[in-house]
């Protein structure tokens, strides 16, 4: 009989540099400054962590990664652990923003996974999950995070341990 190419898919973990240990971004793209190794925001495992904002002044830092999603698999899993910390007081003001995109290979955003903000400020790192990948299965698209700050009172968006994982 002959074996069909449905289901041909073969379980890997699609990131380079997943948790930021080369102490550069490559191949992430980074804004200045991002890929860091500061005690002052620890990363979950390892040395190294990407830092965005973190500057109490209006400011914008990205760090993105292209990659190819291959067809065939059952599960798209991207996962990533973040802390976020700030300085804002405001319980109902979103001032300071995270926003995870996926764009298509000239740069169009094809769709905003989740906007984080200072409003979604935690103790220590938690694990978020993004299980709807696999609408983009034959295609190469970028994972981007964009912080954004205001003018005022720092919010810093820590991420580290990424993972893109198919089965």
């Amino acid at each position: 009989w002959t074996i069909g190419t449905a289901g041909s898919c073969t379980a890997a973990q699609l990131l380079g540099n997943p948790g930021f240990e080369t102490g550069t971004a490559s191949p992430w793209t980074a804004s200045s400054g991002v890929i860091a190794d500061s005690s002052k925001e620890p990363p979950h495992a390892g040395t190294w962590d990407a830092w965005l904002d973190g500057y109490g002044e209006t400011h914008t830092d990205t760090l993105s990664q292209s990659v190819a999603v291959p067809s065939g698999c059952s599960s798209y899993k991207f996962t990533f652990y973040m802390h976020i910390d700030t300085a804002e007081t405001s319980t109902t003001t979103a001032y300071d923003t995270l926003k995870l995109q996926v764009l298509n290979s000239s740069g169009t955003v094809l769709s905003t996974l989740y906007t984080y903000s200072n409003l979604n400020a935690n103790t220590g790192y938690s694990l978020h999950t993004f299980t709807t990948l696999g609408s983009y299965a034959g295609q190469t698209i970028t994972l981007k995070f964009t912080g954004t700050e205001d003018s005022v009172d720092q919010t810093s968006f820590v991420i580290d341990d990424t993972a893109f994982n198919v089965s």
